[in-house]
C-alpha cells in the first residue's frame, strides 16, 4: 500500500511539476508600471474626460443658446421689414399727395400774399384766405418732414436688425466651432482612456498569472515535501500494526482532500432559477475582498463581483474594471434614477444596487473585507446595459 502511495504521489508531482512548468513558463518582467499604476493612469484620464464631457455639455448649450438668439434676431428682422414696408407705404402716399399738390399749384399758378390781398373782398376773406394758406404751407411741411423722417427710420431698422444678425451668425459659428473642437478633443481622451484601461487589464493578467504560477510552485514544493518518506525507528512496530499505520493513511488522505478544496466563505449560495444580477449578488455576501479577484465563492475585488454578477445573470460582459465598466454602459444616470441591479459607480469603486434610488447596495469593500451590503453613500452615479 505504502509502495502504491508513493507512486501515486510521484505521479501526482509529476502532473503538477508539469502543470507548474505550463503556467510558469510565461517570464514577465515588472520593471515597469504595475497594473495598479496603468489603472490609476486610466483613473486620471478618465476624470480629464469627464471634465471634458461636462465642458462640452456646456459647450453644446452655448451652441443651442446661439441658436436660439440667431433665429430670434431673424425675427427681429422680420419684424423690422414689416416696419419698412409700412414706413414705405406711408411714403408712397405722402409722395403721392405732394405730386398732387405741385400739380394743383403748376396748373392753378402759386397762391401767394399778394392774391390773398388783391383777391380779398372784405377783411374777413383775407383773414380765411390767410388761414388757408398757412394751413396748406404747414400741412405741406408735415408731409415732407414726415416722409424724411420714415426714410430715416427706415435706414436705422435695417441698420439695427443687419447688426443684430450679423453678431448672433459670428456667435452661433464659434459656438459651433468651439462644439466641433470640445468632441474632437474629448474623442481623443477617450481613445487614450481606452488605451490606458486595456493596458491596465493586460498588466492584470500577467500579474494573476505570475501569481498563479507562484502558487502552483508552492503547491509543487508542498507536495514533494509530503511525498518523501518519514524516517521510522521501529520497523517491527510498523510491522507489527499494518493496519493501525493503514488507517492513519486513510485518515492522513482524507485530511489532505479536505485541505486541497478551495474553500467557500458565502454565507448564502442560494441562486434561484433565473436569478436576477442582486441575486448573484447576495449569494456572494461573506466572500473575502481579493485585490483583481474574479472567482466566485473564493475572491473578488469590487469590479470583480459587479462584471461577475451581470456576466450570469445577464450573459453581458460589461468590462472587468470600474473604467471599463463606466465606458462601456449603454446609459448613465443620477443614483436618484437608480434601479435594483445597476452598477453603482464612483471613481475606483464600483457595487451592486438593491434597492430604488441607490440608498443600499452589495460590494466588494477593501483588502481585510468580505462582500456585504451597505448603506453608506459614496457612489456618484449608476450604470445599465
Amino acid at each position: 500500500m505504502d509502495k502504491h502511495m508513493n507512486l501515486s504521489r510521484r505521479a501526482f508531482v509529476g502532473g503538477a511539476a508539469a502543470f507548474g512548468v505550463a503556467v510558469a513558463a510565461p517570464k514577465f518582467a515588472f520593471a515597469g508600471p504595475s497594473a495598479a499604476e496603468k489603472q490609476a493612469e486610466a483613473d486620471a484620464a478618465l476624470q480629464k474626460l469627464l471634465k471634458l464631457n461636462s465642458d462640452l455639455d456646456q459647450k453644446v448649450k452655448d451652441y443651442a443658446a446661439a441658436v436660439d438668439a440667431h433665429d430670434a434676431a431673424t425675427a427681429k428682422m422680420d419684424e423690422c421689414q414689416a416696419k419698412i414696408d409700412d414706413n414705405n407705404e406711408r411714403i408712397e402716399d405722402l409722395q403721392g399727395k405732394l405730386g398732387n399738390r405741385a400739380n394743383n399749384m403748376y396748373r392753378d399758378g402759386q397762391t401767394t400774399f399778394l392774391d390773398v390781398i388783391l383777391g380779398s373782398n372784405s377783411f374777413d376773406d383775407f383773414m380765411k384766405n390767410w388761414d388757408m394758406l398757412t394751413r396748406m404751407n404747414e400741412n405741406d411741411a408735415k408731409m415732407v418732414a414726415e416722409t424724411k423722417e420714415l426714410r430715416a427710420d427706415n435706414e436705422a431698422q435695417r441698420d439695427e436688425y443687419g447688426k443684430q444678425e450679423r453678431e448672433a451668425a459670428y456667435q452661433m459659428e464659434e459656438a459651433d466651432k468651439a462644439v466641433k473642437e470640445g468632441t474632437a478633443l474629448a474623442e481623443q481622451f477617450q481613445a487614450s482612456y481606452d488605451a490606458l484601461s486595456s493596458e491596465a487589464q493586460a498588466l492584470y493578467d500577467q500579474e494573476r498569472q505570475a501569481a498563479l504560477a507562484a502558487e502552483a510552485q508552492a503547491a509543487i514544493e508542498q507536495i514533494q515535501q509530503e511525498s518523501e518518506p518519514e524516517p521510522s525507528n521501529n520497523n517491527g512496530a510498523s510491522n507489527n500494526n499494518g493496519g493501525n499505520s493503514n488507517n492513519g493513511g486513510n485518515n492522513g488522505g482524507g485530511n489532505n482532500g479536505g485541505g486541497g478544496t478551495s474553500p467557500s466563505y458565502s454565507t448564502n449560495n442560494y441562486i434561484p432559477p433565473s436569478g436576477s444580477v442582486v441575486d448573484f449578488a447576495r449569494s456572494q455576501i461573506g466572500v473575502p475582498y481579493e485585490w483583481g479577484g474574479s472567482t466566485p465563492n473564493v475572491g473578488l475585488d469590487c469590479s470583480g463581483l459587479t462584471s461577475w454578477c451581470w456576466q450570469q445573470a445577464t450573459g453581458i460582459r460589461i468590462g472587468r474594471t470600474d473604467g471599463a465598466q463606466y465606458s462601456s454602459a449603454r446609459w448613465r444616470g443620477p443614483l436618484s434614477e437608480a434601479q435594483p441591479g445597476d452598477v453603482l459607480w464612483t471613481s475606483g469603486h464600483v457595487g451592486i444596487c438593491t434597492s430604488a434610488g441607490g440608498g443600499s447596495y452589495i460590494h466588494a469593500p477593501q483588502p481585510g473585507q468580505t462582500v456585504c451590503e451597505s448603506s453608506w453613500p459614496q457612489f456618484v452615479c449608476a450604470l445599465r446595459w
